[in-house]
């Protein structure tokens, strides 16, 4: 067993079988109160860690090798893989979450950087596409984006984002520039929320298991509709899973084909965005963090924010979606949506070392 700092604790093990519209028992069950102000879900990287991250990335850049082809093999950590394993072992078995903290960003290359970031979270999984485009690698940086627009992506924008669960399994970001002001990481955990809305309103609980009608936000496979179903909470072989319940589903009332939700969802809905708020806990950023979040036991969002005037010191976020073939069991019209987004006809996977904003 490799040795955790103190810093690093991780949540006691111990999961019973969920039954929908009853409590659940999960360790992904945290509350803000128990971590805010802690750095439990942190580990802080020591010298000789990040003297082998380096020595890994030197390795791959001489190499030749495409980022997108970069696998364990050729970003081998003889020893930091054993912690990689155990923070993978916390999202799956453990909160659901987790932050490395202390690798240097200042001075690097975005390349050397990417690297880093890429070549730590094939340890987690593979990474899938994130826009038609094929990108691999997204960057979430302010591009005058705007968020209500029928394509507008969060991650163009400076504008506030409500919780939701991205499509993937796993999502990472690894932070570059931080904000003048406010982007607030905001991070709850959906078990809490569902419990705590479970024994306030289960009226509204029991709303939230309806196959909600979401939109593609325009990212349309061939032969797909522009939208899809979903459920916001689902128990699949005893293993409970919730999705967010945002802007995707308020853009998809104004499809064609798209049932009209009824009072009961919108007040179910505004209720399931109104506990978020209440019960998460918020992170900000600092240089070179690196997140690690399951999807399917987290909601996470972010405060708007302000960029500095200087155009190099714009807010600067990396990020990854990643999948990990569906090892915690998860409701069938879930699995569809765990790949990425299937890139436009043409376009070839891709990882972008700056922002492409899109359209």
């Amino acid at each position: 067993m490799t040795d955790i700092k103190q810093t690093w604790v991780p949540a006691p093990r111990g999961r019973d079988a969920a039954v929908l519209n009853q409590p659940i028992e999960d360790p992904a069950g945290w509350r803000a109160e128990d971590l805010q102000g802690t750095d439990r879900f942190i580990y802080q990287l020591s010298e000789p860690e990040i003297s082998e991250i380096f020595d890994a990335v030197d390795r791959f850049e001489k190499s030749g090798a495409e980022l997108k082809d970069l696998d364990r093999d050729g970003f081998q950590l003889p020893k930091f893989s054993g912690v990689m394993a155990e923070i993978r072992d916390e999202l799956m078995e453990g909160r659901g979450f987790g932050f490395l903290r202390g690798l240097p960003a200042e001075g690097r290359t975005i390349a050397q950087n990417a690297a880093a970031f890429w070549g730590l979270s094939v340890y987690m999984g593979t990474p899938v596409p994130q826009n038609a485009k094929g990108h691999l690698l997204e960057h979430v940086k302010n591009a005058g984006g705007d968020i209500n627009t029928p394509t507008g992506r969060g991650y163009n924008s400076a504008d506030e984002l409500g919780f939701h669960a991205d499509s993937c399994e796993i999502f990472s970001l690894m932070c570059l520039c931080p904000s003048k002001s406010g982007g607030q990481h905001r991070i709850v955990s959906s078990v809490t929320v569902y419990n705590e809305m479970l024994a306030r309103r289960p009226d509204l609980a029991r709303e939230l298991a309806f196959r909600f009608y979401r939109s593609r936000r325009g990212e349309i496979p061939p032969g797909e509709n522009a939208f899809f179903r979903q459920p916001v909470f689902s128990v699949t072989d005893g293993y409970f899973s919730a999705r967010g319940a945002s802007s995707t589903i308020e853009r998809a009332q104004k499809l064609p084909g798209v049932e009209k939700m009824t009072p009961a969802q919108f007040e179910a809905i505004d209720f399931y965005q109104e506990l978020s708020g209440e019960l998460a806990m918020d992170v900000d950023f600092q240089l070179g963090d690196m997140s690690f979040v399951l999807n399917h036991v987290s909601l996470h969002a972010r405060t708007a924010y302000e960029d500095w005037p200087e155009p190099d010191r714009k807010r600067h976020l990396m990020r990854l979606w990643i999948n990990i073939d569906c090892e915690r069991p998860i409701h069938p019209e879930i699995v569809h949506q765990m790949i990425g987004i299937v890139p436009d006809s043409g376009e070839t996977l891709k990882t972008p070392l700056e922002m492409t904003p899109v359209s």
